[in-house]
């Protein structure tokens, strides 16, 4: 009981925040932190120590500690009623280094659980268990980062890791959508304008992104796009495979693929999951970024290409349709580098009308985007569809459904339940008012605050909404018990 515990705390997003600060405030708004910090430090009996701007390291007694656990850590709660510059909350992200033997060893899980904590976003707190993690908090939207400092160092070491290589396999996620499969693209088009041969990794049979496929295949030819068992026999022990748009073990193209590689790089905007790829070279993750197309982008950007030369068209477009996938036309995490990047991209001759026509739907996806919306029942503030039916391209119908249901009056987010072989999935999505993110993990599932999913195995589709509806409502009791 009287084991010491390190607790990191770290200001999510300081630098931005403070950067369009007044003196004064920034005073104010450092005083008001270290207070609160230190008087419920105290409270707690624990030792603080102020280590750079943003970061607090604190000493705990494991009884004192197992009191903050059960109190689920208020600290998060207090943080956010200190406003900066009359506009941005505070927030905090706290890494726990809970059963540790040492001191030393306390401290590197404190780290572990920081780094967790700020690549689901921030605002929350994280302590490591024997069988995974346990969250707390995390009902924030997050301030959007404006500096690209840390994209361009990794543009530069990316190049580098790209030009020392042989082949470039790239991989998106299962079920690949325009988002995994416009930011292989992109990259692939980046790659060959280093002159570097590069190939896309892509199972066309559990695809959502045939249209792009056809098309960027039109404009390059047969040869880019291969299986994933065949890039598991070609690849060797000098080539590099960028895995985008997901950086969880479970949920890639082709885990075999992943095993056989000898480097990898991610590059993902996802928050971060326990299941997480531990062996990159380079790690690029930034959960506040609307797509893994618009950091794609931002790294094209930073590359140094001979005789300054541009993206070809049809890999812009690619990568625009990726962001206007997951923005919903600009509309949901929409922030100032999004709209650079769609502007670097219409530079480099992305033509809008045929990146719309990429969305285009057969006539039998609508009729059952259509049947699923009209039966859609409410949930309090929420909408659930559940389709019962078979059909080949319910894949694409359903998320198309969730986000047709935010457009009803009251809704604030929308379930849609539907059946792929013995597996029910949910596809949910928000207007920010309700974290779906937070409702699907309590299902096994992830994602965004405002998109998210999961999948229950050997579940039925009722069976799903009742468990759906479950993890709703203990949600709503947790919110209403934290105020």
């Amino acid at each position: 009981e009287a084991s010491p515990n390190v607790v990191i705390i770290e200001i999510d997003s300081y630098d931005d925040i403070m950067q369009n600060a007044k003196e004064s405030e920034k005073a104010q708004a450092s005083v008001e932190t270290e207070k609160l910090i230190e008087q419920f430090m105290n409270g707690h009996n624990g030792i603080i120590k102020k280590i750079s701007s943003n970061t607090f390291y604190a000493v705990i007694e494991r009884k004192h500690l197992d009191q903050l656990i059960m109190e689920k850590f208020s600290i998060l709660d207090l943080a956010r009623s200190i406003t900066i510059a009359s506009k941005y909350q505070l927030t905090f992200s706290i890494g726990v280094g809970q059963g540790a033997s040492t001191l030393a060893e306390s401290e590197e899980i404190a780290r572990q659980c920081l780094d967790m904590a700020l690549g689901r976003g921030g605002d929350q707190a994280v302590v490591k268990t024997d069988s995974g993690y346990r969250f707390f908090g995390g009902v924030s939207k997050g301030v959007e980062k404006k500096s690209k400092a840390k994209t361009r160092i990794i543009a530069n070491a990316l190049q580098d890791v790209i030009t020392s290589s042989g082949r470039i396999y790239l991989m998106g996620h299962r079920f690949g959508d325009l988002d995994s499969v416009g930011a292989s693209c992109g990259m692939a088009g980046a790659v060959q304008m280093l002159g570097i041969d590069v190939r896309i990794a892509v199972d066309r049979t559990k695809n959502l992104a045939a249209n792009l496929i056809d098309y960027v295949e039109r404009k390059i030819g047969t040869g880019v796009f291969i299986t994933p068992s065949e890039a598991i026999s070609t690849i060797s022990e000098n080539d590099l495979l960028i895995v985008v748009d997901t950086h969880n073990k479970n949920l890639i193209e082709s885990r075999e693929l992943y095993e056989k590689a000898k480097s990898v790089v991610v590059i993902d905007h996802h928050r971060k999951t326990v299941n997480f790829i531990d062996d990159a070279v380079i790690f690029h993750h930034e959960p506040y970024a609307s797509s893994a197309c618009e950091m794609v982008t931002e790294i094209i950007e930073y590359f140094r290409f001979e005789n300054n030369a541009r993206l070809a068209p049809w890999y812009a477009e690619a990568l625009l349709a990726g962001i206007m996938l997951d923005t919903k036309n600009f509309v949901m995490r929409t922030g100032v580098r999004t709209f650079e990047a769609a502007a670097f991209l219409r530079k480099s001759g992305a033509d809008t009308v045929a990146v719309k026509q990429l969305f285009s739907n057969s006539f039998e996806s609508y009729k059952h985007k259509t049947q699923i919306v009209s039966a859609a029942k409410i949930h309090g503030n929420c909408a659930i569809a559940a389709a019962d039916f078979k059909s080949d391209d319910i894949r694409i119908a359903a998320p198309q459904a969730a986000d047709e249901l935010l457009g009803i009056t009251g809704v604030d987010a929308s379930f849609v339940v539907f059946k792929t072989g013995n597996t029910a999935n949910i596809s949910a999505r928000s207007l920010g008012a309700v974290n779906v993110q937070l409702i699907m993990e309590k299902l096994g599932g992830g994602g965004h605050q405002t998109m998210a999913a999961t999948q229950l195995e050997n579940v039925s589709v009722q069976e799903a909404v009742k468990q759906l509806v479950n993890a709703i409502d203990e949600r709503e009791k947790e919110m209403l018990e934290n105020g």
